[in-house]
């Protein structure tokens, strides 16, 4: 369910995140480069695109009023995806960088940079996580509806500068 529009911002970023050789695990990618199309022009949100989340990006994350990040996830999801709200979470260093979360990011945002932006984890439900390129049908069509969802979101959410 795509939570309700109770405050605006004017700095926004969305990291769509997995492995494109992976089929349907490359949802957040295809989803954050949909947006890039859907959301040109908005200089007030930034979008990239993935294959791992990094403690690296920390850096770049700490100027957001808010955060989106889009993964695909293999569990069933009512409506084929979900949104949750993330919450600062700074466990043990994972022992691979391929297994920081967003929880962990947010938690570093807030022990590095005394910042705790707004959060949430955009879900997709994805069937096919075996090699290969391109999402599945099915999968696709949930990316695609995911990215409108989110770019409604976004619209309702921002302060127009323009």
């Amino acid at each position: 369910m795509v939570p309700a529009a109770d405050t605006q911002w004017s700095n926004l970023c969305i990291v769509g995140y997995g492995n494109p050789q992976r089929r349907d695990d490359g949802t957040g990618c295809y989803v954050a480069e949909s947006l890039g199309r859907l959301l040109e022009g908005r200089k007030e949100i930034s979008i990239r695109a993935l294959h791992q989340l990094d403690p690296v990006i920390a850096e770049e994350l700490k100027a957001a009023e808010a955060l989106i990040f889009v993964d695909a996830t293999a569990e069933e999801v009512a409506g084929g995806s979900a949104w949750g709200v993330v919450r600062p979470q700074l466990d043990a260093l994972p022992y691979v960088t391929h297994h920081v979360k967003p929880s962990y990011l947010l938690a570093l945002l807030k022990h590095l940079y005394r910042k705790c932006p707004k959060t949430w984890l955009v879900s997709v439900q994805g069937d096919d996580f075996g090699f290969g390129e391109g999402l599945s049908p099915e999968c696709e069509v949930r990316a695609k509806r995911a990215a409108l969802e989110i770019a409604s979101f976004v619209s309702r959410k921002m302060v127009d500068k323009g």
